[in-house]
């Protein structure tokens, strides 16, 4: 199965055209990383919309997108020319995700557009307030024309991480939550990864996948149609 061919069958699952899943959190358990995740959505974009994308680096560099980009089949120095994506470095606090997201929305005054960050964890450790960040997400749902699609961290011995987690994963449309496996090394995975819709506050639905990460790429397993 191709890398495009594993986005599409991503793209049944997530949905993103969906209205009701602008807000997408990128769960990371211990060691597992959103970037495949975060370069999915940014390929849904540039691949299957006209919409631009503001990409906010708190972690990861532009050259790592760009890489995952290309194995994705898409150019971010491309996209940069077309004036359809923007990599930003400094925005190192809440009040700066804010003012970026209302610069995105300013410069394109109509349409969707969407605003990826990796990872807002990572504020905490720049010494923001639980309550800031949790109020940044609470500000982004509150914009009918804003998708945002963030990671988050957390791992079992960190309290203000799984706190985080748990608060901005409740607030989010959707969740994709990603971890290694519980019986450690595969050959044939690298983890899990479980997608939560809430198309209802009674209606939940879950898909669990095991998903293999490799260098050229991303394969996935679908582990269970319903997981409880």
């Amino acid at each position: 199965m191709s890398n495009v061919d594993v986005l599409e069958q991503l793209q049944l699952v997530l949905r993103p055209d969906m209205s009701d899943r602008r807000i997408v959190c990128i769960e990371e358990t211990d060691t597992a990383k959103s970037d495949v995740i975060l370069s999915f959505y940014m390929w849904y974009v540039f691949t299957k919309t006209d919409r631009p994308v503001c990409m906010v680096g708190v972690r990861d560099t532009y050259g790592h997108y760009q890489n995952i980009g290309l194995k994705f089949h898409y150019n971010l120095l491309s996209m940069y020319n077309q004036k359809r994506f923007t990599f930003i470095e400094s925005a190192v606090s809440v009040e700066n995700l804010v003012k970026c997201a209302q610069d995105l929305l300013e410069k394109y005054p109509t349409g969707i557009v969407y605003m990826v960050v990796d990872d807002i964890s990572s504020l905490l450790l720049l010494g923001e307030k639980f309550e800031d960040i949790v109020g940044f997400l609470v500000f982004a749902k509150h914009q009918p024309r804003l998708c945002l699609v963030f990671a988050c961290w957390k791992h079992k011995t960190d309290e203000s991480a799984k706190r985080l987690a748990s608060a901005v994963s409740h607030l989010a449309d959707t969740r994709v939550a990603l971890a290694p496996l519980v019986t450690g090394f595969s050959n044939t995975a690298t983890g899990t990864m479980r997608i939560t819709t809430h198309e209802s506050f009674y209606h939940i639905d879950d898909v669990s996948y095991l998903y293999k990460l490799a260098d050229n790429g991303l394969k996935l397993t679908l582990n269970s149609s319903t997981v409880r």
